[in-house]
């Protein structure tokens, strides 16, 4: 199976730093893109990634980095044959540790005082696809002219149901808080050859209506 991947990551036109970090197999990087087809290892998993980092200073991107960096070393250690219960006990457990670390880090240096980031995640994992969230940051599948967002914004607009709540409230993420979640599931029951996934931090979904985002998926 191959992966057509386009990875961008752009500090954009309102910051003057980029706290959003990307993952593409074994590479994790800012302010920079990956672009090509990508042959799936057979023997072990693959992801992409975005952590949308949060904190004073420049404490949101070393928790993106953070986050991404443990990410990436351990899906690489995860054992084969797990069925769709075993790989999301093992990733959860995974991100809990996650977690864990970006709290430590935010409590011991006062620079860092309450960093986090949130987390969306593609990976394929012994011919099946997965998607991890945790956050406001978004995976959409686009199929047959059709835009749908699969994963679920852990903020509190959506947890009340009301779009008069603002939509940066985030109730969930790395580092966050005493309470940690992070939701794994399939990507899709199936696969199909012509299927967009995006992942996205709120850098674009909050300011490209989806709409919009169809129209330039379709082209």
């Amino acid at each position: 199976m191959k992966w057509r991947v386009a990875a961008v990551s752009d500090v954009g036109n309102t910051r003057l730093n980029n706290e959003d970090m990307v993952l593409v197999g074994e590479r994790v990087f800012r302010d920079d893109r990956v672009q090509g087809a990508i042959e799936l290892p057979a023997d072990r998993p693959y992801a992409v990634a975005i952590a949308d980092g949060m904190g004073g200073a420049n404490a949101g991107e070393i928790a993106s980095e953070l986050v991404l960096e443990q990410l990436r070393q351990g899906l690489a250690t995860l054992k084969a044959g797990l069925d769709d219960e075993g790989l999301a006990k093992e990733v959860q457990t995974l991100c809990l540790d996650i977690h864990g670390r970006v709290v430590a880090e935010g409590l011991a240096d006062s620079r860092k005082v309450g960093m986090g980031a949130t987390l969306v995640a593609l990976l394929h994992y012994q011919t099946r696809v997965f998607f991890l969230a945790a956050g406001d940051s978004r995976l959409y599948r686009y199929r047959g002219g059709t835009l749908m967002q699969i994963s679920k914004d852990h903020s509190l607009r959506e947890a009340l149901g009301s779009a008069d709540v603002p939509g940066n409230i985030v109730l969930n993420s790395f580092g966050g808080g005493s309470t940690f979640s992070v939701d794994v599931g399939r990507a899709a029951r199936r696969v199909l050859v012509e299927d967009v996934f995006l992942l996205t931090s709120d850098g674009l979904s909050d300011v490209v209506p989806e709409a919009e985002i169809e129209t330039i998926l379709a082209a």
